[in-house]
């Protein structure tokens, strides 16, 4: 058996560029498969465009028209390799839906399909656009009505992912939430079409030496020190946190000691460099914390910022799971996180905090109060991370695939 995984973020590892979770997941599955060897395996990349392949950073930069352009074009081209092999002995993996093969085509010609949902992009829509205020289920019954006035993303966004819960043989998604998400906005799906593949924890190197970076930025012995580790992008909510330390610092109860924050990550996608100069402007507006936006950091240097933080912090408006979360767990760093789909499926209340926006400013300064109880959550983040191998998913995935289940 054959399968082709197509990624339409895939082949840029070796550039330093913030594609993503489902980037990070298709490098760490095709790397997994590769030794296991469960199945005969091709990645099918942009290189497959040629010359107009954009590089990993012009795709991050890409504006709305240019992203569907793109996404179209994958499709294309995509589905046109599929089709040269034959479908008897073929199994297709989707990493994208938006920019994934053309789901129904594949379907007529009898392609097993089976699609990666890294994020639920209508239930996305919905909670950044439509402020939360709007479910899911009504975007889906609404879109036939509004499509004449849509822009070409927007329509990628829903027609892909109906033709994708149509036409595969099954979905694979990260969490029980979004199960639940894809099944109210798709009633006539049925549930056991829907495998939940929690991702875990791949990052099991051994931690870095923060005393580098405490040279490198000036951070004092005695400073407490929050992380944020995500692209910059509106979604991510890293203004939302530094509005939290911005009400923090209006009152009584801030601490003595120096406050720092590390806000990792670059500019990706069609807001993000707006959104990156919106938060240097809230950052600049604080004046008793240290806010430092170190850029992109991966390897070496992300373990390093996790030795060095003493609480990680998830300010996300919308995650479907939450990779850097397990990673930061898997460092032994307790946690607070904005309550979402994603960070609901992994947080336990022995290792952080689940909260509204409303409630970080207070989560951080309670945590960061007792540092006993920080070091016995750190361990219990630690081991409990630790356990949830990305391995043993890969496996289950090519069990899945293979329909050795």
């Amino acid at each position: 058996m054959r399968v082709l995984y197509t990624a339409a973020h895939g082949g840029f590892s070796a550039e330093a560029v913030p594609l993503g979770g489902g980037a990070a997941v298709f490098e760490h599955l095709i790397e997994e498969w590769s030794r296991t060897q469960p199945f005969e395996l091709t990645a099918v990349t942009p290189a497959i465009l040629g010359t107009s392949a954009p590089s990993g950073g012009e795709l991050v930069k890409f504006g709305e028209r240019a992203y569907a352009r793109f996404c179209r074009e994958f499709e294309r081209a995509s589905t046109a390799v599929i089709l040269r092999h034959d479908p008897e002995q073929t199994v297709v993996l989707a990493n994208d839906i938006s920019e994934g093969p053309d789901f129904a085509e594949l379907a007529a010609h009898g392609y097993r399909v089976y699609s990666i949902y890294h994020v639920d992009v209508v239930a996305y829509v919905a909670a950044i656009y439509g402020r939360g205020a709007i479910a899911p289920e009504t975007t889906v019954r609404w879109y036939p009505r509004l499509r004449w006035c849509l822009p070409e993303m927007a329509k990628l966004v829903w027609e892909k992912q109906e033709a994708s819960v149509r036409h595969s043989r099954g979905l694979i998604v990260p969490s029980e939430g979004m199960r639940d998400v894809l099944l109210r906005c798709y009633p006539d799906c049925p549930s056991e079409k829907i495998h939940v593949l929690p991702w875990g924890n791949w990052n099991l190197d051994a931690a870095a030496d923060p005393e580098p970076l405490r040279r490198e930025f000036g951070v004092p012995d005695d400073a407490r020190v929050l992380l944020a580790l995500s692209r910059i992008s509106p979604e991510k909510g890293q203004d939302l946190l530094l509005e939290a330390l911005l009400e923090w610092e209006r009152r009584d109860d801030f601490p003595e000691y120096p406050l720092w924050l590390f806000v990792c990550g670059d500019a990706a996608f069609m807001q993000g460099q707006r959104f990156l100069d919106k938060l240097r402007a809230l950052a600049g507006r604080l004046k008793r914390t240290r806010v430092v936006f170190p850029g992109y950091v991966t390897g070496e240097r992300k373990r390093a910022f996790l030795a060095l933080a003493d609480l990680y912090v998830f300010p996300s408006r919308h995650e479907s799971y939450g990779l850097t979360l397990m990673e930061a767990l898997a460092a032994g760093l307790p946690a607070v996180c904005l309550d979402t789909t994603g960070a609901r499926s992994v947080m336990r209340e022995e290792f952080g905090k689940l909260v509204p926006p409303s409630g970080l400013r207070a989560a951080i300064s309670r945590l960061l109060a007792d540092e006993e109880g920080l070091r016995k959550m750190g361990a219990a983040a630690g081991k409990f991370a630790r356990g949830q191998r990305f391995s043993d998913r890969a496996a289950e995935l090519a069990d899945i695939i293979a329909e050795r289940q």
